[in-house]
C-alpha cells in the first residue's frame, strides 16, 4: 500500500507543472467562457463550484422543491426528488441507498451512503430523525466520494445545507392539521442581531394522535407518535475576512409506536423514544488574498430506547410495557481545511479526525440486564486529503484530481453480559483517489466523467454479532465473522447534459458502473447465517434528469414545468461463495420521480409521482429465509399553495393521492391517502 501511495503521489506531483503550464497556454483572446447556470454547490470538491462545471454528478434540491414536497423529513425529500433507493418503515425509521447499494435503515455507524449536515457527518443512523424545516437546500452527489469524505461515501453523499440569515430580521409562525389527527406548530426567527452578529432560531412540534389507514382502507394499529425539534445558530464577523459560527440542534421523538411486521398482527408491537443532538463550532477566514482557512469541531449524539408490549414467540402475551433495548452513539470530530487559489486553479487540503463510540444494552422484563445482540464498538479515523480543481481551455474544461489517505482503528469492546464473543480490533489504512473531467460547449451542451475508488469498513455486528430466533419451530442463528475485510469499490461514470435557460430546457443522462471487491454479504447455511466477503459485486445503470419550463420560451411571468428524475439499474448483483451471482436485495430495477409544477408568485402547486420497480428481498418469516420479489408500485402526491395579504400563506398537501396500498419493506405498509392543511404568517 505504501509503495502504491508513493507512486500515486509522485505521479501527481510530476503532473502539476504540466497542468499549470497547460492552464496558462490555453488562454484564448476571447473572454473566458462562463456557464449559464449560477447555482453553486460545495459537496463535489469541498469548495464552492458552479454545478455545471463540476465533473461529478450532483443534483440540487432547492428551497422551492422543499416547499412543494409532501412530508417534512429528509427521507420524504430524497424519495420524491432524487430517484435514489429508500426503505421507510412506520414508526420513524428509514434509510437510503445510492447507485445500487441497498438502503440501510439500521442502527449502524457504518453505511454505504454518507449523510452530511453543512459538510460534516450528520451523526445520525436513522434518516427519519432529520427534518427539512431549517434546510436551505440539499446536494445529492451520486458516485464515490471517499477521496474527500472517507469511509461510507461509496454510493454517494447527501449534504444538507441549513439556512443562514445574515441580513434583515425575518421570521414566521405556522400551524397545521390533517389526517390521522395530526397537528403541528412551527416558529422561526433569524437575521442580523446588532453590529457584527446574526442568528437563526427554529422550533417545531408535531403529533400524529391517531393510527393511520393503509391504502386498502384498514387501520394500521400502533402507529401514533409525536416529535419536537429545534435549531439555533449564532454567527459573528471577526474583522473584515474572518467569521465564527456556532450552532446547536435537537430532535426528540416520544411515544413512537412501532407496529411490527403485519405477519405477527399486533403481537410484536411496541414503542420507542429517540433523541438526537448536534453541536458545531466553525471558524474560517482569509490568510491572504489567495488562501482561506477553516476549522470545525462537532459533537453529536443519538440515543434510542425501545419498549416491548408483548412477550413470547409462539403465544405472545400482552404485558406492561418494559424497556427491552437501548443504544447510545457518540460522534466527535474535527475538520481542518485550507483552500488555496493560484490564478484560476484551486487546491484544497484538509485533515479530518473522527471518533465514534456505540454502546448497546438489552433488558429482561423485570428490568435486569442481559447480553445485547451486538457488542459495544468504537471507530477512530485519521485522514488527510487533497483536491485540485483545474480550469483549462479558457474555462471550458474543468479537471479535478484528488485523493485521501485514511487510517482506521475499528474495535469491538468488552460488553457487559455478552460472553459469546472475544473483543476484537482491526487497524487498516487505504488510499482513495478520484479524477474527473467536465467540458462545456457554448450551445449549452456539456460532457462529464469521473472515476474513483471508495471503501466501507465492516460493522461490529458483522465482526462479532450473535443472535438466536425461533422461526417455524427452527432456531435460526445469526453470528459475526471476525475475519472480514473492508469493502472496496471502483466506479466510473460518463454523462452528457444540455441546458438552455431561455428555452426552459435542462437534461442530463449519466451511465455508471461500479465493481466492488470483498463485498460483505450475509450467507445462510441451514439454520446459521453469518457474514462473508464475497468475491465481487457489480452495479451499473443509467440516471436521467429532464425538466422543461413552458413559461420560459413563451416569456410568461409564471412557470409551468414538467420534470423527470430516474434511475434504471441494468445490473445489481453480488457474487456468492459458490461463484454464482445473486441480485442485491432491496434494490429496485428502476425508480422514477416525475410530474408537473406551477408557480406564478401567488399560486403554486405540484403533482408528483414516484414509480418504483420490482426488487428482491429475504422473507424473514419463513424457515430457511427464502428469497421473494416485491411488486412495483406508483404513488402520487399533490400540493397546492396560495400567498395572500402580503405575509400569509395557505397550503394544501395530499400524500398518496390515489390511496395506493404499498410497502418498501414487506410487512410494513405505509399510509394511504392523507390530507394536510397549513397556515403560515411570514415577516
Amino acid at each position: 500500500m505504501k509503495k502504491k501511495l508513493n507512486v500515486v503521489l509522485a505521479l501527481f506531483a510530476i503532473s502539476l507543472p504540466a497542468l499549470a503550464q497547460a492552464g496558462m497556454n490555453d488562454v484564448a483572446p476571447a473572454p473566458a467562457f462562463e456557464p449559464t447556470m449560477n447555482e453553486v454547490v460545495v459537496t463535489a470538491t469541498r469548495s464552492p463550484e458552479n454545478v455545471r462545471s463540476i465533473p461529478a454528478k450532483v443534483e440540487v434540491i432547492n428551497r422551492q422543491d422543499i416547499k412543494q414536497t409532501v412530508g417534512d423529513t429528509i427521507t420524504d425529500l430524497l424519495k420524491k426528488n432524487s430517484s435514489i433507493g429508500i426503505v421507510q418503515y412506520p414508526g420513524v425509521l428509514s434509510g437510503i441507498g445510492i447507485r445500487g447499494f441497498r438502503p440501510e435503515p439500521y442502527n449502524s455507524i457504518t453505511k454505504h451512503s454518507l449523510i452530511l449536515i453543512n459538510g460534516r457527518p450528520a451523526g445520525a443512523t436513522n434518516l427519519a430523525t432529520i427534518l427539512t424545516d431549517d434546510v436551505e437546500r440539499v446536494e445529492v452527489l451520486k458516485g464515490p466520494a471517499s477521496s474527500l469524505y472517507g469511509g461510507e461515501a461509496m454510493g454517494g453523499v447527501v449534504n444538507i445545507i441549513t439556512k443562514k440569515h445574515t441580513g434583515k430580521l425575518t421570521g414566521m409562525a405556522e400551524v397545521g392539521a390533517g389526517s390521522f389527527k395530526t397537528n403541528s406548530q412551527k416558529a422561526a426567527l433569524g437575521g442580523a442581531l446588532g453590529k457584527g452578529f446574526d442568528f437563526d432560531l427554529f422550533v417545531r412540534r408535531f403529533e400524529q394522535a391517531d393510527d393511520f389507514k393503509m391504502g386498502n382502507g384498514e387501520t394500521r394499529a400502533h402507529t401514533t407518535y409525536q416529535t419536537r425539534n429545534g435549531y439555533f445558530r449564532l454567527g459573528s464577523n471577526l474583522g473584515k475576512s474572518w467569521r465564527l459560527d456556532a450552532s446547536a440542534s435537537l430532535y426528540q421523538g416520544r411515544d413512537i409506536e412501532t407496529p411490527g411486521d403485519t405477519f405477527n398482527g399486533d403481537n410484536k408491537s411496541g414503542h420507542k423514544d429517540l433523541d438526537h443532538y448536534g453541536l458545531d463550532l466553525t471558524v474560517g477566514g482569509k490568510l491572504g488574498n489567495n488562501n482561506r482557512l477553516s476549522i470545525r469541531t462537532y459533537k453529536t449524539n443519538e440515543t434510542s430506547e425501545s419498549y416491548n408490549h408483548y412477550t413470547g414467540w409462539f403465544t405472545p402475551v400482552q404485558v406492561t410495557p418494559y424497556r427491552s433495548y437501548d443504544s447510545d452513539i457518540d460522534w466527535l470530530g474535527v475538520q481542518l481545511k485550507d483552500e488555496y487559489s493560484w490564478n484560476i486553479q484551486r487546491f484544497i487540503f484538509g485533515v479530518d479526525y473522527q471518533n465514534i463510540d456505540k454502546v448497546s444494552r438489552s433488558y429482561n422484563q423485570d428490568g435486569s440486564r442481559k447480553a445485547p445482540y451486538s457488542p459495544d464498538e468504537g471507530r477512530e479515523n485519521w485522514a488527510g486529503y487533497v483536491e485540485t480543481v483545474w480550469k483549462l481551455m479558457n474555462k471550458r474544461l474543468t479537471a479535478t484530481v484528488g485523493g485521501r489517505y485514511d487510517s482506521f482503528d475499528v474495535k469491538t469492546k468488552e460488553t457487559p453480559y455478552k460472553t459469546d464473543f472475544t473483543p476484537n480490533s482491526a487497524t487498516f489504512s487505504t488510499f482513495s483517489p478520484r479524477a474527473g473531467l467536465n467540458y462545456l460547449f457554448e450551445q449549452g451542451i456539456r460532457f462529464h466523467t469521473t472515476i474513483g475508488k471508495a471503501f466501507v469498513p465492516p460493522t461490529a455486528a458483522q465482526l462479532a454479532g450473535y443472535s438466536e430466533r425461533v422461526v417455524g419451530g427452527v432456531t435460526m442463528i445469526t453470528e459475526g465473522n471476525a475475519n472480514l475485510n473492508p469493502e472496496s469499490s471502483l466506479t466510473y461514470d460518463l454523462g452528457a447534459g444540455f441546458e438552455r435557460p431561455k428555452m426552459g430546457l435542462a437534461m442530463d443522462v449519466t451511465f455508471f458502473h461500479t465493481k466492488v471487491d470483498d463485498k460483505i454479504i450475509s450467507v445462510t447455511n441451514g439454520n446459521i447465517t453469518t457474514y462473508s466477503n464475497s468475491l465481487s459485486a457489480k452495479m451499473e445503470g443509467l440516471e436521467t434528469n429532464f425538466s422543461y419550463d413552458i413559461g420560459a420560451p413563451l416569456n410568461w411571468d409564471r412557470s409551468l414545468t414538467f420534470f423527470v428524475n430516474s434511475t434504471h439499474m441494468f445490473k445489481a448483483e453480488e457474487e456468492q461463495a459458490d461463484h454464482s451471482m445473486k441480485d442485491i436485495h432491496n434494490v429496485a430495477k428502476y425508480t422514477v420521480d416525475y410530474g408537473v409544477k406551477y408557480d406564478d408568485g401567488m399560486f403554486d402547486g405540484k403533482l408528483q409521482c414516484r414509480t418504483q420497480g420490482k426488487m428482491k428481498d429475504t422473507d424473514w418469516n419463513a424457515a430457511g429465509y427464502p428469497e421473494v420479489e416485491y411488486p412495483s408500485f406508483t404513488v402520487a402526491d399533490l400540493m397546492v399553495g396560495v400567498n395572500f395579504l402580503a405575509h400569509q400563506r395557505l397550503t394544501l398537501k395530499v400524500g398518496n393521492l390515489f390511496d395506493k396500498y404499498y410497502y418498501e419493506k414487506k410487512g410494513y405498509p405505509l399510509p394511504g391517502r392523507a390530507v394536510y392543511v397549513n397556515y403560515k404568517y411570514e415577516f
